[in-house]
């Protein structure tokens, strides 16, 4: 096995190792889906054994879960409205945000959450948090009325977002703009929602 890409052997902290193997595999995932990333090359590249990668993560499924979330943090990250944006159009930079992300990872991004490892629990877990944030941050960037009506409408709304920008990455009918300007006229105006 080749050692080229091996990190030097230091003892770290068990914090900083699972951080530092998690960040190995969002790096790996730039180059290939979830199912192919090779826990010995990660091992490797951390400069530990495979044993004690799983002395971190008991399973393979328990790192995958934890790479999973940790670019489900870096999405949610990513799709904030800014708050010195003086556009006045912060739901925009919001969902831009959120198609930009997918675009830029489109083929990880469904392996994630549509894949295989879609079905784990765990995962959906992580998928509806990731929906539920975004549904909260259209509420706020709309000034909408929060209701169990118009949280439905909007996690609907947010599956279409979804659904789009994963599309435009197969085939980029749209630009990300205009998958964003598609998406933002197919609002549903909840009851309570502001007139514009």
């Amino acid at each position: 096995m080749s050692t080229e890409t091996a990190a030097p052997r230091r003892r770290l902290p068990p914090e900083e190792r699972k951080r530092q193997l998690v960040a190995i595999g969002l790096q790996e995932l730039a180059a290939r889906p979830i199912h192919a990333l090779s826990i010995d090359l990660v091992a490797e590249k951390a400069g530990i054994s495979r044993g004690l990668l799983f002395r971190y993560f008991p399973t393979k499924q328990d790192y995958y879960v934890a790479v999973v979330g940790a670019a489900a943090r870096r999405l949610l990250r990513a799709a904030k409205a800014d708050p010195d944006d003086a556009s006045g159009e912060p739901l925009r930079a919001v969902v831009h945000a959120f198609v930009s992300f997918i675009d830029r990872h489109g083929a990880n991004y469904q392996s994630f959450f549509h894949g295989g490892f879609g079905a784990d629990p765990q995962i959906q877990e992580i998928r509806e948090h990731m929906k539920d944030t975004m549904v909260e941050r259209t509420l706020e960037a709309t000034d909408t009325q929060p209701s169990p009506e118009a949280r439905m409408l909007l996690r609907g709304w947010w599956s279409m977002v979804e659904s789009l920008a994963i599309d435009r990455t197969i085939e980029p009918v749209f630009t990300v703009d205009g998958v964003v300007d598609h998406a933002l006229a197919a609002l549903p105006m909840p009851h309570g929602h502001p007139a514009a």
